[in-house]
């Protein structure tokens, strides 16, 4: 494209021509280095980001990155980005392939920070946003792998769990009162049990 092209064209269609660019840099690279797993989760989230900034993203470019995604997720890349990305690309067309991408992010964040502990708080609010969408879609039920993730950065799960399904009550039309009450004495009791758990702070008298 010239620069006479690039300067008459809308901010839309620029963007689509910056995109066009991109993606073509991307396999071209990705065909000099088809085993960087790096260089594949970069393009996945690019084609993904894209979608949703753009209304025109070719179909066939995000069905290609979700097919790299999968042979990513089966090598265990760790990337809570990448799992965001593709779990919020499902989570409006296909709640249980949703919930599968949510939780093989939270495996892969607990798989992680079992090998290198120190490193824990460079990931942890990428995946605490990946664990928040996961208890969204299955609110009510708990996971092992769910229950270990908010242990380990010191969050209760259960009481995620239980908020997540008093606001899906309250959102509903009518509400369930009774539900709704009943979810609010239990929310109210975990919490009670959880601040009981805790250390009393020493008096400075």
């Amino acid at each position: 494209m010239d620069f006479l092209s690039n300067v008459f064209l809308s901010p839309k269609k620029k963007k689509t021509a910056q995109y066009s660019s991109e993606y073509k840099k991307f396999k071209g690279a990705l065909g000099k280095n088809p085993h960087d797993q790096n260089l594949k989760a970069q393009f996945v989230k690019f084609c993904l980001f894209n979608q949703n900034m753009l209304e025109d993203v070719p179909g066939s470019h995000v069905k290609e990155a979700l097919a790299v995604y999968e042979e990513l997720a089966q090598a265990d890349l760790f990337d809570p980005q990448l799992h965001y990305l593709v779990g919020r690309h499902y989570q409006d067309k296909d709640n249980l392939k949703a919930q599968k991408v949510y939780l093989t992010g939270v495996q892969s964040f607990n798989r992680y920070v079992a090998k290198h502990p120190h490193l824990k708080s460079d990931y942890v609010d990428v995946t605490y946003a990946v664990a928040l969408n996961f208890v969204t879609l299955q609110y009510g039920q708990i996971h092992p792998d769910l229950d270990k993730f908010f242990a380990v950065i010191r969050k209760s799960y259960p009481i995620h769990n239980k908020r997540v399904e008093l606001e899906n009550e309250l959102r509903k039309s009518p509400p369930n009162q009774a539900l709704i009450k009943q979810l609010a004495q239990e929310l109210k009791e975990l919490k009670e049990a959880t601040e009981g758990l805790k250390p009393k702070r020493p008096s400075r008298e």
